[in-house]
């Protein structure tokens, strides 16, 4: 069930980005590391990925990995993206 996040939600998704406890390190490439981590009751992993650019900002990445059409223009996986629901506009 979706649920609407909360100031707790945000606070826990910063631990997550700060602590590597409990992650393996997959990939360290110059400057981007890309860990997993297992989540319970679930068959797929937790990924975090950091990377550092030099020249764009977070705003532009956001954006990026957000648009759907333009998506499809550099991701060669995106097949297609179909908005379900909102939830709140801030989420």
């Amino acid at each position: 069930m979706a649920r609407i996040a909360d100031d707790s939600d945000f606070e826990a998704l910063k631990r997550l980005v700060d602590n590597h406890d409990g992650w393996t390190l997959e990939l360290s490439k110059s400057d981007t590391q890309v860990y997993t981590r297992p989540v319970a009751g679930c068959n797929f992993n937790m990924v975090k990925i950091h990377t550092e650019f030099a020249d764009v900002t977070a705003d532009i990445v956001f954006d990026v990995l957000h648009d759907p059409d333009y998506r499809k223009v550099w991701d060669s996986h995106m097949l297609a993206s179909e908005e379900i629901g909102i939830l709140n506009v801030n989420n």
